[in-house]
C-alpha cells in the first residue's frame, strides 16, 4: 500500500513539473510574439556585447526601459551633410519639396570656423535661414578632430571647446540657431570631451548600432541618424527609441525627389521637429521646444524668411546705431572732462581772487 502511494506522488509531481514547463515555454513565445525584436536586458550582463552584436537589429533596453514598452519609437527626417560647398541652389530645391509634402525636419550644418565675413558665408547662412523658415531646425556637426595641429601643438579640450563655441557663435551671429549637435558615438566616451558635448542636451549620433549605453542615457534627448535604405530593409519602424532617417543633401534634386517619395510610400509617419525640447549653452543659449526658438530667452522663431540683403541691412543699421550710440556716449564723456575742467578752473580763481585781496588789504594797512 505504502508502495503504491508513493508511485502515486511520484506520478503526480511529474505531472505538476510537465504542466509547470509547458506553461513556462508558452508564456515566453507569447512573449516574444508580442514584443517582436525586443530584447530586454534587466541586469548586467557579460554576454551583453556579445548579443548586442548578434542581434544588430533590436533594440536593446535597459533596466529602465521595461515599462515603457507600450511606447512608440520616434522618427525624425534629417537632412545629412549640409556645407558651404554643396549646391545652394539645389538645396533650397529639396528645402520647397520637404515643406509642400508637410515635412518637418533637422538640418546638419558643418561647423564654420574662419572666412565669416566671406560672402559665400553669407549665402550658405541665408540657406540655413531658409530652411529655419520652412520647417527646418539647425543642427551643428561636431568639427573633424586630428591629434595636432598644423605646426605639430597638441589638440587639448579647451582648444576644441573654444572652436565649437566660435562655430555656435558665427551662426548665431548670422541669425541661425543650431538646436543640438551631431557626433560619432566614440565621441562620446572620451572625457577630454564631456564638457563640451554637456554644453547641449540633445545628441543626434553616427552610430553602427542600437544606442542604450548608460553613459549615452544620461543625455536628455540621444538620437541614432539611420540611413534610408537600412532603415526600410531592417524594418525598424516598429521599435522604441530616438532615431532620425537621413538623407543626402548633397545629391541630384531627382534621386532626392525618390528618397522622400520612398518614404511617403512606406507611409513612415514623422515626429515634428519642434516636439523635441533641447538646447545649446556656450556663453549664449539657444532653446527651442514646441513653444518655439529662443535666443537667451528671446523669442527668435523666424516668422518669414530673411534674405541676405535683409539681413545685411538690418545688421548695418544695428552698427550704425551701435556707432552713434558710441559717439553720444563719447560726448557725453567729453562734456564730464569739460565740466570738471571748468569747475576746477574756477575753484583755483576763486582762491587765487581771494588771496590777492588779503594781500592788497595787507598792503593798505601798512
Amino acid at each position: 500500500m505504502i508502495y503504491k502511494n508513493k508511485i502515486i506522488i511520484v506520478k503526480i509531481v511529474m505531472i505538476l513539473i510537465c504542466i509547470i514547463t509547458i506553461n513556462f515555454f508558452t508564456k515566453k513565445n507569447e512573449y516574444k510574439a508580442n514584443n517582436n525584436k525586443i530584447l530586454i536586458l534587466c541586469e548586467e550582463s557579460k554576454e551583453y556585447e556579445q548579443e548586442k552584436n548578434e542581434l544588430n537589429d533590436f533594440d536593446i533596453l535597459n533596466k529602465t526601459d521595461k515599462n515603457n514598452l507600450q511606447l512608440k519609437g520616434t522618427t525624425y527626417f534629417y537632412l545629412n551633410n549640409v556645407t558651404p560647398f554643396n549646391d545652394l541652389s539645389n538645396l533650397i530645391d529639396e528645402i520647397d519639396y520637404l515643406k509642400q509634402n508637410g515635412i518637418k525636419f533637422f538640418i546638419e550644418a558643418s561647423p564654420v570656423f574662419v572666412n565669416t565675413n566671406l560672402k559665400a558665408m553669407g549665402r550658405f547662412a541665408e540657406c540655413l535661414r531658409y530652411a529655419q523658415s520652412n520647417g527646418g531646425r539647425v543642427i551643428m556637426s561636431f568639427p573633424i578632430m586630428n591629434s595636432k595641429k598644423a605646426n605639430g601643438d597638441s589638440i587639448n579640450s579647451d582648444l576644441i571647446y573654444n572652436s565649437v563655441k566660435l562655430a555656435f557663435d558665427n551662426y548665431t551671429n548670422y541669425w541661425v540657431y543650431p538646436v543640438g549637435m551631431s557626433v560619432d558615438e566614440s565621441l562620446i566616451y572620451k572625457k577630454e570631451l564631456k564638457n563640451i558635448l554637456e554644453c547641449t542636451n540633445t545628441l543626434f549620433l553616427n552610430s553602427n548600432y542600437d544606442i542604450y549605453d548608460s553613459t549615452i542615457r544620461s543625455y536628455d534627448n540621444v538620437i541614432q541618424k539611420i540611413d534610408l535604405d537600412n532603415y526600410i530593409k531592417n524594418n525598424k519602424n516598429n521599435l522604441y527609441g530616438k532615431r532620425a532617417i537621413c538623407i543626402e543633401s548633397n545629391c541630384d534634386f531627382e534621386e532626392f525627389k525618390k528618397n522622400v517619395e520612398k518614404i511617403i510610400n512606406k507611409e513612415i509617419s514623422f515626429t515634428s521637429n519642434s516636439d523635441l525640447s533641447s538646447y545649446i549653452k556656450f556663453n549664449n543659449e539657444v532653446k527651442s521646444s514646441v513653444s518655439g526658438i529662443f535666443f537667451n530667452n528671446k523669442n527668435v522663431t523666424p516668422q518669414r524668411f530673411i534674405s541676405e540683403d535683409e539681413y545685411k541691412s538690418a545688421f548695418d543699421t544695428n552698427n550704425n546705431n551701435r556707432e552713434e550710440n558710441q559717439e553720444a556716449t563719447d560726448l557725453k564723456e567729453s562734456n564730464k572732462v569739460l565740466e570738471i575742467l571748468s569747475l576746477v578752473s574756477l575753484i583755483i580763481f576763486l582762491i587765487m581772487l581771494i588771496l590777492s585781496k588779503n594781500i592788497e588789504r595787507k598792503r593798505f594797512f601798512k
